[in-house]
């Protein structure tokens, strides 16, 4: 992986040269600085200085970035929501004020990807902090990465599934090896086909399992360099760096209630579990504030069911929830069946509709950092956070 920008040894030289001719202040604060901006601003003053340029896209500039990026250093970095909705692409900057008193939404449309035509049908495979992975077309769809701050995009190479329904998918980065990966698991004659692309191998690898690896939510959950869904009773997770599938923890201990688990999320670096709330059972979320420890398990959320359906306009026993994210004031973004998106601020117990959609709309949703990295490069190894 790239040496990450810390002095002036490892700043380049042509720009110590070109902004020694131009400014008395030193190398080592205008870097600084320039390290701290929004990608945005960046990209803004690479395009009126190739000097600049050079120095924001650098592999060294662009993983100090990112790290910076990923433990809240730089400025103004917030969770943006990535939402595809009745042809377009929506980029929702999530603002969320850490006193608990709500969140401010700025919405802007986002250009699709070069490599597609705008009303061709996609699916969001997943994100991982600065890389979105998305499946392009129907019968001769095509898997690519993107960065939605730069526009940069790899094609990869064409999945061995033979277009099969995917039953549960993920993508993720393995710190071990510097490298992006994505898994889809399609169902054999007999048994699970798990199907794993890495980024710097340019390649896919099929492996088969017998056993039954049936999820109650298709996208995983990314967290400690493993993907994570809800099996049998049980929490399994997927190892980037070894490609093996593993149980982690047996799922709450809820007493005499009966929770049917849906789905699990990760946020501030910890995993979140969610119910699927139904007219005997709120609608609830817990979280595991030590990793793999089952003891750890703390409710933390709970919400009416009654109230939930009001909110998304269906009767109870029609509600089916996906949290897409959890802010940094601990507000809640939900997904009501690709139909409403729908925030809740458990501090002031208070709900925002985000999106209401008609009845044949459905949009997508998932999150990311506005970073540097590209995926053409990441494929050499210059793009990855080590404490993702």
């Amino acid at each position: 992986m790239p040496e990450k920008l810390r002095d002036r040894a490892t700043i380049p030289i042509f720009f110590q040269n070109c902004f020694r001719r131009c400014f008395s202040i030193p190398i080592e604060l205008i870097v600084d600085i320039l390290l701290r901006l929004p990608v945005e601003s960046l990209i803004r003053r690479g395009c009126v200085c190739k000097s600049l340029r050079s120095l924001i896209f650098d592999p060294r500039f662009v993983m100090t970035h990112l790290n910076n990026t990923v433990t809240g250093i730089n400025m103004n970095m917030n969770m943006n929501l990535l939402v595809s909705h009745n042809d377009s692409l929506l980029s929702m900057y999530c603002e969320g004020s850490k006193d608990g008193d709500g969140s401010h939404l700025a919405i802007k449309k986002v250009d699709h990807p070069a490599v597609m035509d705008p009303d061709v049908c996609l699916c969001i495979l997943g994100s991982c902090n600065d890389l979105v992975c998305l499946e392009i077309g129907d019968d001769n769809s095509i898997i690519i990465l993107w960065n939605p701050c730069t526009r940069d995009t790899k094609v990869l190479a064409q999945p061995p599934y033979h277009f099969q329904d995917k039953m549960f998918h993920g993508f993720g980065y393995d710190s071990l090896t510097e490298d992006y990966k994505i898994m889809l698991a399609t169902e054999g004659p007999s048994e699970v086909m798990m199907n794993v692309f890495s980024l710097k191998r340019n390649s896919w690898r099929t492996y088969e399992y017998l056993a039954d690896l049936r999820t109650t939510d298709q996208q995983g959950c990314f967290l400690n360099g493993a993907l994570h869904w809800i099996t049998s009773g049980t929490i399994t997770s997927l190892d980037l760096a070894d490609e093996e599938f593993k149980e982690i923890v047996p799922l709450p201990y809820c007493g005499n209630t009966d929770y049917s688990f849906e789905g699990v999320t990760s946020a501030r670096n910890c995993l979140y579990l969610y119910n699927d709330p139904t007219e005997d059972t709120d609608f609830c979320i817990w979280i595991m504030k030590e990793y793999g420890v089952k003891e750890s398990w703390t409710r933390v959320i709970k919400i009416s069911s009654e109230i939930l359906a009001q909110q998304v306009f269906v009767e109870v026993d029609k509600l089916e929830l996906k949290v897409v994210c959890i802010l940094e004031n601990g507000e809640v973004l939900m997904d009501h069946e690709g139909k409403v998106l729908v925030s809740y601020n458990p501090k002031t117990r208070t709900f925002r509709n985000i999106i209401n959609g008609k009845e044949d709309d459905e949009f997508q949703a998932t999150t990311y950092l506005e970073t540097l990295v590209s995926p053409v490069t990441a494929a050499e190894g210059g793009g990855g956070a080590n404490n993702m």
